[in-house]
């Protein structure tokens, strides 16, 4: 089962309860969660809730390695396997609407990397800053624009570097997957939010996190990463670090985490409209029983 939806929509809480009552066992499809260090800030299962029910591919990517969706495919597929293999169901969660798509049709058309490529656009990075590299992959290719942050600089490049090779935009190599035959059998569950709903409660996670040690956590991050590192910029750590810094004060930085949280929450619904493949449930009120009954229905 893969169960997605935009952040703070409440998949993270249902997936618990779907495992707890019908032996799963919960794999990572989050492109933050996976990070190693990164647990507060990615709302991240707790030390509690892993010891309730297995987790696979939580805090166990180091914050300092780059991390892709082919990476991604070929570590789920084996957990998936072996969950299978103990009898237990496997059920995905998350929010990176790129990985899940890649872990559905695969990315077979994508090219390898080129160095070359990637270390010029690396050198305007430096130069011109990765917002301008992003308004660049914005204008060429929305869509996979439209699913990564405007900080994400691993992705930015890579998309760009993609366009460098191909000519093509990654969302248009895309294009044709509703008329591809997916790669994996599951049943795709998908929990729709609107904005009213979800504006207090990433309002309420910012508050939290900041109250429950996203600070510390942050000047842990960079301490082992160094100050200039990308992670850093995540939504949540950098501001985290400006109030730490005294650049900030605690409301204005949870203030503007909250806002970039909710910028991404909005790219998410906009990324997983565009898919039909879903089954869709409003996250308002989903329950166990709401997503049983898809299961048996066969959808």
């Amino acid at each position: 089962m893969v169960l997605a939806g935009p952040t703070a929509s409440g998949k993270s809480g249902l997936a618990l309860a779907l495992a707890a009552r019908g032996g799963g066992e919960i794999v990572c499809a989050d492109s933050r969660q996976l990070y190693a260090g990164m647990r507060i800030g990615s709302a991240g299962p707790t030390d509690a809730e892993c010891a309730a029910v297995p987790h696979h591919g939580f805090h166990v990517v180091d914050p300092d390695e780059t991390y892709n969706a082919g990476r991604f495919v070929a570590e789920t597929d084996t957990a998936v396997q072996a969950i299978q293999a103990r009898g237990r169901v496997p059920i995905l969660v998350g929010g990176a609407g790129l990985y899940l798509r890649a872990y559905r049709f695969g990315l077979d058309e994508v090219p390898r990397g080129d160095p070359g490529v990637r270390a010029a656009l690396l050198d305007r990075v430096e130069a011109e800053g990765v917002h301008a590299l992003y308004d660049e992959l914005r204008a060429q290719d929305p869509v996979t624009a439209g699913a990564i942050s405007r900080n994400d600089e691993v992705r930015v490049v890579r998309a760009l570097e993609v366009l460098a090779q191909t000519g093509q935009a990654v969302g248009e190599m895309r294009s044709l997957d509703w008329e591809r035959p997916p790669r994996v059998k599951a049943h795709w569950v998908l929990l729709e939010a609107d904005m009213a709903w979800l504006d207090p409660r990433l309002l309420a996670r910012a508050r939290e996190m900041f109250r429950t040690g996203l600070v510390p956590e942050a000047q842990a991050l960079r301490a082992r990463l160094g100050p200039t590192h990308e992670r850093l910029r995540t939504m949540g750590y950098e501001e985290a670090l400006l109030f730490a810094d005294g650049r900030l004060d605690e409301a204005a930085a949870i203030e503007r985490a909250y806002r970039r949280q909710r910028r991404y929450a909005k790219r998410q619904r906009t990324w997983f409209k565009k898919e039909g493949w879903w089954t869709r449930l409003p996250a308002d009120g989903a329950t166990v029983d709401d997503v049983r009954a898809i299961v048996d229905a066969g959808l």
